[in-house]
Formats: structure tokens, sequence, C-alpha cells
């Protein structure tokens, strides 16, 4: 089979029941809008075969699929190995699939497990044609082709996915991704999360924590539009640590301010009846869609629940009430039968010690109430897993989860701006988390979502496929790094500037690994020991060079993504270590008498000027397409 820019619309015909899932023929369109975006046409859409008039994209979901049922009735495809399982697709090639329709001459035929299945298998297909996952959040235009086949070779049936709930968390929101959903959208509304679940799907994700610092996910869609539209597409959706009961933070404090229907203290020792009516109210709202339920309580903003003056054994008690009283409203609410009812507890902060104890004082860990509960072990907030899971844990009903930073606000330091994040270091702890049996859920902070394509890429790739994306032997990190690159650029750059790329990635990411720009000063590398400040200045001024010389070869169609992806993080992080290291010798010579210090003066100051103009131009590129990321 062969699709050729020479083709018109009806020559490629897009083919599902008319019972498809909605979600599924929602993305269709996306994958014809990207056949359109390679070989020039949009593919026609029809119900029946008998509108194809010579090659088929025949896709659906088995058990909801008549199409699928004639082809394997008439032992055209193989779907033993794909039904029952979670999340599987198969992807078939045929020639003549159909003898009572003799107009079709050859048909890819997609066939989902289930409803994410058939939107993975999909995407695969965009993925075949070269259209990147980032190719509507981060516009990487694919290559154009004037003809592209189709064979035997391309037939495959997928594999389940390695780690069972996959996504990120929209977290500190504020002013980038606010900023940036309010000027292309008008707000973190369903016109912005169609975007956001496209990403998340094209990433083989299914799951995902909203946006939650002002935002409230369920309201401003608006209404429950954006709720109902993660439904359709299955994507699962979940709340952040200090969330339970599909309830946003901000729902009581909004609620407080006006009709304090729920009471007025985010208490539940003073305000027990309000706060299980609140929770009772989310249960209830959001019960018709797929969720994962957070439970337990923290207290607001990210705070603990009691004050400091509560014991160990005070605070596990509150929470062996509060986990009562919200399985008692998820049985009422949501099911019967709490052991269908998948929840999550998240060990963040000061939850741990609740639930481990002590030696004096026993833990949640040694009771029954998280028999089921999916328990989710987290970071130090910057990369490094906090505790493993000990033999007990590894086969606790409910399996185990992961919370991961690419991003974090809050103490001792915030890293909030661009990619500062070291793959090496990811796959180590990442790795560690999976072969320790932490298998269940993974999420991972990535902020206000801008600028951290990169890493997000590759946590859900070891996510979705650890097998193939790990190396049992070595860290393979730059060899993926390679191959994203070249899907993202190979097309529009030389071979030549795919290598300095590639430097310039793994140069960034080191020397923000080492020092993150946010806590830079002029103190942190001397200027005048060990050379360690001349060290990172010239290493500074060479990927500042080369990123702004790749900036030039870049060619118009891809120099937004170019932007996103690669220079401003690099040119921007690289530039800020030029500052303090100019002040830093500034303040040195100045305190000498030397007339040098003017020198230093005047290129600290020049890099000040860079710094606003990088961003200027960063929000300008694509017509805006960023604006806010950079802030």
């Amino acid at each position: 089979m062969k699709i050729t820019s020479l083709e018109n619309s009806q020559d490629f015909c897009f083919v599902c029941d008319d019972s498809a899932f909605s979600g599924v023929q929602k993305i269709s369109q996306k994958v014809a809008k990207d056949v359109e975006r390679v070989f020039g046409f949009t593919p026609a859409a029809s119900h029946t075969l008998a509108d194809v008039k010579h090659d088929a994209l025949i896709f659906g979901t088995i058990g909801n699929s008549a199409l699928l049922d004639e082809l394997e009735k008439a032992k055209r495809i193989d779907l033993s190995s794909v039904r029952g399982k979670r999340e599987v697709y198969g992807f078939f090639v045929l020639e003549k699939p159909c003898s009572a329709f003799p107009a079709v001459q050859n048909a890819i035929v997609v066939a989902g497990s289930d409803k994410r299945g058939t939107i993975y298998g999909l995407f695969h297909l965009s993925e075949l044609l070269g259209v990147s996952p980032l190719v509507d959040f981060a516009d990487v235009v694919p290559e154009k082709k004037t003809a592209m086949e189709f064979g035997a070779a391309q037939n495959m049936v997928s594999k389940e996915p390695s780690v069972k709930y996959r996504g990120f968390f929209i977290n500190d929101e504020w002013p980038a991704f606010g900023n940036w959903s309010i000027k292309r959208f008008g707000g973190p509304n369903a016109l912005c999360y169609e975007h956001v679940f496209e990403l998340l799907l094209r990433l083989k994700g299914n799951y995902l924590w909203p946006a939650m610092w002002s935002a409230v996910f369920s309201w401003d869609g608006p209404g429950l539009r954006n709720a109902e539209l993660a439904d359709e597409y299955g994507v699962v959706m979940g709340t952040s640590h200090h969330e339970p009961c599909c309830r946003a933070g901000e729902e009581h404090r909004k609620y407080r301010n006006t009709t304090q229907e729920y009471g007025a203290e985010w208490n539940f020792q003073h305000n027990r009846e309000g706060i299980t009516r609140f929770w009772r109210d989310g249960l209830r709202r959001n019960r018709p869609f797929e969720n994962i339920y957070t439970i337990g309580m923290r207290g607001e903003a990210d705070t603990a629940i009691l004050g400091r003056e509560a014991t160990l054994k005070d605070n596990i008690d509150l929470l062996k009430d509060v986990l009562n009283t919200q399985y008692k409203l998820m049985k009422e609410e949501v099911n019967p039968n709490l052991e269908e009812i998948p929840r999550l507890l998240v060990m963040f902060s000061e939850v741990d010690k609740f639930y481990f104890g002590t030696k004096d004082t026993p833990g949640l860990k040694d009771t029954d109430l998280l028999d089921g509960v999916t328990i989710m072990m987290t970071d130090d907030n910057y990369g490094v897993l906090r505790a493993l899971p000990d033999e007990s844990m590894r086969t606790h009903k409910g399996g185990l989860g992961l919370y991961y930073h690419f991003d974090f606000h809050g103490g001792p330091h915030c890293y909030e701006w661009v990619n500062e994040n070291y793959l090496p270091k990811a796959w180590e702890q990442l790795t560690t988390a999976y072969e320790w049996g932490i298998r269940d859920v993974w999420i991972v902070n990535v902020g206000d979502m801008g600028l951290l394509e990169f890493p997000l890429n590759y946590f859900m790739d070891m996510a979705y496929d650890y097998e193939t994306y790990v190396s049992p032997a070595a860290c393979n990190t730059a060899r993926w790094t390679h191959d994203w690159l070249h899907k993202q650029f190979g097309a529009y750059f030389s071979e030549g500037d795919m290598e300095k790329m590639e430097q310039l990635v793994q140069d960034y990411t080191f020397i923000t690994n080492r020092c993150k720009p946010e806590v830079m000063n002029e103190y942190i590398y001397d200027p005048t020991h060990y050379g360690e400040a001349d060290e990172l200045l010239a290493k500074a001024e060479e990927i500042v060079s080369n990123a702004q010389q790749l900036l030039s070869h870049c060619p118009a169609p891809i120099e937004g993504a170019f932007y996103e992806l690669v220079y401003y993080s690099a040119a921007g992080a690289a530039n800020v270590y030029r500052i303090w290291i100019s002040a830093a010798k500034n303040r040195l010579y100045a305190a000498q008498n030397r007339v040098e210090a003017n020198d230093w003066a005047d290129k600290t100051a020049a890099y000040l000027d860079f710094d606003q103009q990088l961003t200027d131009a960063y929000h300008a590129v694509d017509g805006g397409r960023f604006y806010g990321f950079g802030l």
C-alpha cells in the first residue's frame, strides 16, 4: 500500500463504525490532519467501506466494531493477541481486505483492545509518517513526503504498557501556563485542555493532575466540560497529593470566601460536617468519569494538616478518621465495592511519617486501611528518590506509584524556568524505582509545561515501554537524545548541525544540573580559586555561541519548535551563568580598584539585555505561540 501526495481525499478514506467511541473518532481527525501535514491532502471519512474508492484506514475497538468482527471472521486479521489486553493495539496492512467491497484495494487496520489502545494505534500511524508527538504542542512541523509505502513489515501488536498509569502534573502554573492559556484559549478551559490531552495521548500517557494553583478543573471547562472531555478521550483524571475526593485545593477556599456552604475552616476536627459534605459532593460530581481518587488529607496550600504541637499519634489518628470517612462516602457515592475504586495515597512531605510510624507509634502501614490503595512514593523534589519499598511494600495489595519532579516551587529553592533536568540522573532514579517494583502509577511534576517537553518525553517513553528505552547494562540517554532530536529536527538540519545540537543539549543540561540558574549568584563559583568561574564562563559562552549558530541555520518552518525545545533553555540558562560570573568579577576587581571592573560591569549589563531580548524573541516566535512560558 502506498500513500502519495498525488492522491486526493477520496483515494484514502478513514473508516470506522458509527458506534465507535466519540473520542476515538476525534483522534482520527487529528491523524487525518497529520496526513495532510505530510502529504498535502486530508483523507475522507466514512462509516462504511462502500465509500472507499481505493485505500482505507479501518480502525475500531474490539467489542465495539462490526468492521473488526467481519475482518476477523473472514480470517483477514487475528486479534487473539490483542483481545483482553490493557491499552494494546494491532496494526495490520492488508491487500484486498474485504471481498464484499472490491473497490477497496488496500487497508491499514488499527484494532484496539480498548479505547486508549485504539487511540495509541492511530497515533502510531502518525509516528510512522514521521510526525512528532510534539507536533501540536510545540509546533514540530513534519517533513513533507511525496510517497510512503506500507506493507507486512509494519504489521505488529503493541505490548501492554510497562507502568499502568502514566502522566504529568501541571503545577506552579502562574504566571507562565496561566498567561499562555489565557492568551491562546481564554483560560484553562476545554479549549486549552484539548491540546493538553492530545499531548498526553500522543506520548502514550493516560493520567493527569490538572493545574490547581488558582484553577478548578471541574469548574473552568466551563462547568464540567474539562472533565467530560477527558473522559471522552480516555484520560484518567486525578488530583494532587493534597486534594482528596476529586476536589481542587482552591474549591474550599472559594466557597469559604462566598457562600460558606461547606463551613469556614479546612479543619476536619472543627468542621467535620462541612468538609464531609464537600468531599461527598466532589465524589458525586465526578463519579461518571474515570478517576483515580486521591485520599487522605493535608493542610491548605501544601502544608501539614495539624500544627507543630500535634504528636505523631495525633496525626495518624486523624488520618484514620479521615480515611474511614472517605471510604464510607466512596461506597455510598461511587461504588459499594470499595476494592473496585482506584485509590491513591501520596507519601509527600510529612505524610510518609504517618505511613511508616515508629517503633512506639504504629503507622498506617500497620493497619488494613490501605489495602487496595496505591501507595505513591516520592522524590525529594529535586529528582532523587526519598526511599525505596521494602519487601512488604512490594507485595502490597494496591501496588506502588511514583511522584517525580522536573519542576518545583518551594524551599529551600525553586526551579521553575527553563529545562534544567539531566537525563542520566533521571535514568538512574527512574530505573531504580521500576526495578524495585514501583510500576502502577508514575506522574511527573512539569510545572507550567512549557520548555519541559524534552525530559517529559523521556519520562513517558520509559513509563510506556521500559524494556525498549532502558538498557539493562548501561545508561542509554545519549542514544535516546540522539533519536529524539532527529525525530524533531533531523529533516531540517545537516548531520553536522545535529551533532552540535546533541552536544549543546548535553552541555546545558549538565551545567544546570550542577547548579540550577535559580540558585546561581556571584558567590557560587569563585573568580579566583581553581579556575572554576573561568571554566564555567567559557562553557556558557560556548553554549550561547553554538545555540545562536544553530538558530542561524534553522529553517523558518521549524524555528518555533527549535526555540521551544532547544534554543531558549540552552541560551537562557547559559546566559544566567554569564551574568553572575561577570558580576562576580566586577565585584572582585572593583574591590581591588582595577579599571577592568568597568569592562565586567559592561558585560554584565550586556548579558542582562540579552536575557530580555531572548525572552522577547521567544514570546514573539510562531506568532506568539509560546507567549508566557519565558516569564
